[in-house]
């Protein structure tokens, strides 16, 4: 289970603070948590000279009905999205509409029998993703 879990990867904990006199880390199951966020919230294609494919399309759907059709839409570009992290090889996703008008986003991260992983992020209204 470590062996999978480490390699999650390794990077600058979002905060962008300070420990033990050097930016603080994030690793292991918090690092794709924090990495999930930060692919859900950049726009596609804002890093194409040093990703391929990075970021999501979720900009595109502010503004359209908040419904069950949406919400399928949503889901197949989030998919797509997802799955250019080679870390996400068996995963579910689900997305449901808060009274609130937010939009509750599950991911579900299977690596073996004994390793899962549960996210679980919010789509404000304002377009921004954060964990929930």
């Amino acid at each position: 289970m470590d062996e999978i879990i480490n390699e999650l990867g390794t990077d600058i904990h979002s905060s962008w603070n300070f420990k033990d006199g050097d930016l603080a880390t994030i690793t292991n199951d918090d690092n794709l948590v924090q990495a999930t966020k930060n692919r859900l919230n950049t726009r596609l294609g804002s890093s194409e000279y040093f990703y391929n494919e990075y970021g999501s399309v979720l900009h595109r759907f502010h503004g359209w009905r908040k419904n069950e059709t949406t919400l399928k839409f949503m889901e197949i570009a989030l998919t797509d999205s997802l799955e250019q992290d080679p870390r996400y090889r068996n995963f579910k996703l689900n997305l449901e509409l808060q009274p609130d008008k937010r939009v509750k986003i599950s991911v579900h991260v299977v690596y073996d029998d004994d390793t899962v992983l549960d996210m679980d992020y919010i789509l404000n209204t304002d377009g921004t993703v954060e964990e929930s």
